[in-house]
C-alpha cells in the first residue's frame, strides 16, 4: 500500500469518528431537551399546585418568623425575669446578709449585757459579803465595848463597897488610930506589886516581884488577874530616863566619846532597856497598816513574828530620827530631853489604852485594857505633867500637850482602820510620842 492511500484511510477513519461522535452529540442533546420538556410540562401541569405551595411556604415562614419572633421575646422576657430574679436574689441575701450581721451584734450585745449582769451581781454579792462582815465587826466591837463598860462597872461598884467596908465611923476612928495606920501599910505590898509589874512590863530594870521581902507579913496569894501597874508607866519612863542620862553625863564626858559615838550608843541603850519591846510593836504595826487590804488581814500579819518591808522601814526610821536628834543636842540638854520625853511616851501608852477600845476580843492588849481604870489614868497623867514641868518648866508643858494629842490623833486614825488598838499599837504609840517629844525639844533648844 502507498503512504497516500494509507493517509486518505486515516482521514477517513478520523472523519467518521468525528461524525459519530457528533451524532452521539446530538442524539445527547436531543434527549437531553426532551427531558426538559418532559419536566417542563410536568411543571406546567403542576404550576396551580406550586403556587399553593409557595403561598403555603410563605405563610409558614411567616408563621416562622412570628414563632422565632415570640421566641425571642419570651426569651427576652425570661431574661428580664431571669435578671429581676438575680437582683431579688442578691438583695434578699444582702438582706439576709444585714440579718445576720444585726443578730450576731444582738448576741454580741445580749453576751455583754450577760458579762454585765453576771459583773453587776458578782459585786453585789461581794458588797452584801463586806457589809456582812462590817456588821458583825460592829457587834462585835459593840459587845466589847458593852462588857468593857460592864467590867468597869463592876470594877468600881466592887471598889465603892471596898470604901464602904473601909470607911470606918468617926467613933471608931478617934477610938483606934491604929488601924488606918495599919491599912495604909496593908496597900504598900499591892502598891509595890503593881510598880513592879510595870517595871517587868516596860523595861528590862531588876524590879524583885516578891513584896514580902521589903514589907515582910504572910506572903499573900497570887490575884488571877492580870497587873501591869499602868498607873506607874510615866514613872518607869523616868527610871528609864534617868539610867540612859549616865551615858551623857557621866560614861561620855569621862571617856572623851564623840557626839556621833554617844548618840548611837543612847540609840542602842534605850533599846536595850526597853527589852526591844515597843521597837519591835512598832515594826508589826507598820507591817500590819500598810501590808494587808483588809481588816482580818491587816490583824494577821501583825500577830505573825515575822518582819516584813515595812516594818523594817519604819523601825529604821524612827532609830534614825532618835540618833539624830542625839547627836544634834549637847549632854545637858540630852539628859533633860530624856527626862522629858520618855515619860510622857509611857503617858500616851496609859491614854492610848484607855480611850480607844481593843480590836481583838482577846490578846494581851484586851486585857490590858481592863486594868486601866480612871483613877490609875489620873495618876499616871498627874505624874507625867509633874515630871515635865519640874524638868522643863513651860517648855516641859508645850511638850506634854503635843506629846498628849500624839496618842488622840493617831489612834483614831488606827482605830478607823482596825476597829481598835493592839498591844503592837500600844508600843508604836509611845515610839511615836518619844520622837515627836524629841522633835519638839530640839526645835525649842
Amino acid at each position: 500500500m502507498s503512504d497516500q492511500q494509507f493517509e486518505s484511510s486515516h482521514h477517513r477513519k478520523q472523519d467518521m469518528s468525528e461524525e459519530k461522535e457528533k451524532r452521539r452529540y446530538d442524539e445527547q442533546n436531543i434527549v437531553g431537551k426532551y427531558t426538559e420538556k418532559q419536566q417542563n410540562e410536568k411543571k406546567t401541569k403542576k404550576w396551580p399546585n406550586s403556587r399553593e405551595n409557595i403561598i403555603e411556604g410563605s405563610i409558614e415562614d411567616q408563621q416562622e418568623k412570628e414563632e422565632e419572633a415570640e421566641d425571642q421575646w419570651y426569651d427576652k422576657e425570661n431574661i428580664i425575669e431571669g435578671s429581676i430574679e438575680d437582683e431579688q436574689e442578691e438583695e434578699g441575701a444582702e438582706k439576709q446578709g444585714y440579718v445576720e450581721e444585726s443578730m450576731a451584734d444582738e448576741y454580741a450585745e445580749d453576751k455583754q449585757d450577760e458579762e454585765k449582769e453576771e459583773k453587776r451581781k458578782y459585786d453585789t454579792k461581794k458588797i452584801d459579803d463586806e457589809y456582812a462582815e462590817d456588821e458583825q465587826d460592829e457587834e462585835k466591837t459593840e459587845k466589847r465595848r458593852y462588857d468593857t463598860k460592864k467590867i468597869d462597872e463592876e470594877y468600881f461598884e466592887e471598889q465603892q463597897d471596898d470604901e464602904q467596908h473601909e470607911e470606918q465611923p468617926v467613933e471608931a476612928k478617934e477610938r483606934s488610930g491604929q488601924a488606918s495606920r495599919f491599912g495604909f501599910m496593908h496597900q504598900l505590898p499591892s502598891q509595890y506589886k503593881e510598880l513592879a509589874a510595870a517595871a517587868c512590863f516596860l523595861s528590862i530594870l531588876p524590879f524583885p516581884r516578891n513584896a514580902q521581902s521589903f514589907f515582910g507579913g504572910e506572903e499573900v496569894e497570887p490575884q488571877p488577874q492580870l497587873v501591869i501597874g499602868s498607873a506607874y508607866f510615866p514613872l518607869i519612863g523616868l527610871l528609864i530616863a534617868l539610867v540612859a542620862c549616865l551615858l551623857p553625863l557621866a560614861i561620855g564626858p569621862s571617856l572623851h566619846l564623840p557626839p556621833f559615838v554617844l548618840a548611837a550608843l543612847l540609840t542602842v541603850a534605850l533599846v536595850c532597856l526597853t527589852g526591844g519591846l515597843h521597837l519591835d510593836g512598832l515594826m508589826d504595826t507598820c507591817d500590819g497598816l500598810f501590808s494587808g487590804d483588809r481588816r482580818e488581814r491587816k490583824l494577821e500579819i501583825m500577830r505573825d513574828s515575822h518582819i516584813g518591808a515595812f516594818g523594817v522601814l519604819g523601825g529604821v526610821c524612827i532609830l534614825l530620827l532618835k540618833f539624830a536628834i542625839f547627836a544634834s543636842l549637847d549632854p545637858q540638854h540630852l539628859a533633860l530631853a530624856l527626862l522629858i520625853a520618855l515619860p510622857i511616851a509611857r503617858w500616851a501608852m496609859v491614854l492610848a489604852i484607855y480611850l480607844f477600845p481593843s480590836a481583838r476580843l482577846t490578846g494581851l492588849g484586851a486585857t490590858a485594857r481592863l486594868t486601866v481604870t480612871r483613877p490609875r489614868l489620873l495618876i499616871a497623867m498627874i505624874t507625867s505633867l509633874l515630871i515635865a514641868l519640874v524638868a522643863g518648866h513651860l517648855i516641859g508643858f508645850a511638850v506634854w500637850m503635843g506629846g498628849t494629842l500624839v496618842p488622840i490623833i493617831i489612834g483614831t486614825w488606827i482605830t478607823y482602820v482596825l476597829g481598835g488598838l493592839t498591844g503592837d499599837v500600844y508600843g508604836a504609840l509611845a515610839e511615836m510620842t518619844e520622837v515627836v517629844c524629841l522633835l519638839m525639844l530640839a526645835a525649842m533648844h
